[in-house]
């Protein structure tokens, strides 16, 4: 990595530039740490660890108010971090170049005074929703899903290729990868910045903040005239989750990292600056007005945590069935000779029980809706799970691994008279081999057992249904934890 001492003093002081101009975005900025790499593909990027890249090549071609542009860089790749794009695209499992595009949509709706789009020369313009004749002010989620929508009713054409139903740039003149590794050419051509630079290799025109360009006729994918994914900036892992090649490791030395304890601290800290800074200028965006609000004031994510609870139940259980074993030595042995190391020796797979209560309380379409939530959940988990349906006693337990064993495990849950889930916990923990963890679903009415499991059984958790607008009965605390217990809203 070689850079000039004039471009790094350029970053550091459009950094200061930035923060005195978006002083309620400082401590993040402060916070994250400058890479300069003419590895870097593109103009600047983001990782998941808070550093942000810059290519000095591309910020010599800057042309204008250089500190404004650059400072402009900085508040645009912080911003991807702190509201967790990284995070949020591996919950839709989105397509990263096309979510990176939905990203500067959401962000880019607002430019901040005293910063600048920056200019790498030629005609030059931001990725904003108006260019796609979407509204303003909404999440990148939405965004992605109208992109991909108009993305797979386009032919894919010339030797095109689709992503997830998304056309993708071709390889030729212009082109560039789903990678993302647009590279600074000569003087033919230009770039599009705060998203998307992409130099051309013909006469053509350029953009912003992940704008795609008009390019050679052929290969070119097109919505109304603009294609989608035609030369996407790729901004690194920050953004995508991704990790690319030219990204530091994570215990990298060169520059700090950030983890996750970080970036929710800094999350807090500038949404109050946000609102405070609401409460005296009265100018701020209302979709980042909207962020700080549910930053502070954040609702539970019931998914999120229903997952959090299983993996850690089979975490735990994993403890109690894999332990060093010299039946199969360590295969780096010959490492530690004349010493033998021993090897981790076990049973490797996950194992779940479901306990799903089907008393007379629970309507089928309530019980068909909760269901398919909880498959959604524990199908991440790729993991063969065993159903046991319960009213007042157990029934014939069903195991499922495809979405087709859940679809036809719902015709097989037999109940519909009382309710006791302590009978259907006892028949999970007498399965042959034991679960990991045993999941209660159930609306919680029914009897909680009075102790919870011993430290030797499987961990038990309580999903319970909140069906109506009344907050459910759940097990008491203690002796069970608020942990062991999610609440789970059914389509919601």
């Amino acid at each position: 990595m070689n850079t000039t001492p004039s471009t790094h003093e350029l970053v550091r002081a459009a950094r200061v530039y930035a923060a005195e101009q978006v002083e309620w975005l400082a401590p993040a900025l402060y916070a994250a740490a400058p890479v300069m790499s003419d590895e870097l593909p593109a103009p600047a990027a983001i990782d998941r660890y808070g550093r942000v890249y810059f290519n000095p090549r591309w910020l010599e071609r800057l042309q204008g108010d250089v500190l404004a542009q650059v400072g402009f860089l900085w508040a645009h790749e912080v911003w991807h971090w702190l509201r967790e794009h990284g995070l949020r695209r591996e919950e839709l499992r989105a397509e990263p170049m096309l979510w990176n595009l939905a990203c500067d949509l959401e962000i880019n709706d607002y430019v901040p005074d005293g910063l600048q789009m920056p200019d790498f020369g030629g005609g030059v313009s931001g990725a904003t929703p108006q260019q796609y004749g979407l509204p303003a002010g909404k999440l990148a989620e939405w965004y992605y899903r109208e992109l991909r929508e108009r993305g797979q009713g386009q032919q894919s054409g010339n030797g095109g290729s689709d992503t997830g139903g998304t056309p993708v740039p071709q390889d030729g003149a212009g082109g560039s990868d789903t990678g993302g590794t647009p590279v600074p050419q000569g003087e033919a051509g230009s770039s599009h910045t705060g998203g998307t630079p992409v130099p051309q290799r013909e006469a053509g025109s350029s953009h912003t903040g992940g704008t795609p360009v008009p390019q050679r006729e052929a290969g070119s994918s097109h919505t109304g005239g603009t294609p989608l994914l035609q030369g996407v900036w790729d901004e690194g892992s920050g953004v995508h989750g991704q990790a690319r090649a030219w990204e530091l490791p994570a215990e990298g030395e060169e520059a700090h990292t950030l983890g996750d304890f970080d970036r929710q601290s800094l999350r807090e800290e500038v949404a109050k600056r946000v609102l405070e800074a609401q409460k005296t200028r009265g100018n701020m965006p209302a979709g980042m007005v909207r962020w700080a609000e549910e930053t502070l004031r954040p609702r539970v994510n019931w998914r999120e945590q229903l997952k959090r609870v299983v993996r850690g139940a089979i975490s735990e259980g994993f403890g109690q069935r894999l332990d060093y074993s010299l039946r199969r030595p360590n295969r780096r042995s010959e490492v530690y000779a004349p010493l033998v190391v021993p090897a981790l020796q076990g049973e490797y797979r996950p194992r779940v029980a479901v306990v799903v209560d089907t008393s007379g309380s629970i309507g089928g379409r309530e019980l068909a809706q909760a269901m398919a939530e909880v498959r959604a959940v524990l199908e991440q988990l790729r993991t063969r799970i065993t159903i046991i349906p319960c009213d007042a006693v157990p029934y014939e337990a069903v195991q499922v691994l495809t979405r087709c064993d859940w679809e036809a495990a719902r015709g097989k849950l037999k109940g519909g008279g009382g309710t006791d889930m302590p009978a259907g916990i006892e028949a999970a923990k007498r399965l042959k081999p034991p679960p990991d963890a045993i999941l209660v679903l159930t609306d919680g009415y029914t009897p909680f057992p009075d102790k919870p499991p011993q430290p030797t059984e499987p961990t038990v958790l309580w999903g319970i249904w909140k069906l109506g607008d009344k907050s459910p009965p759940k097990p008491p605390c203690p002796p069970w934890r608020a942990r062991e217990s999610v609440e789970i809203r059914s389509g919601g």
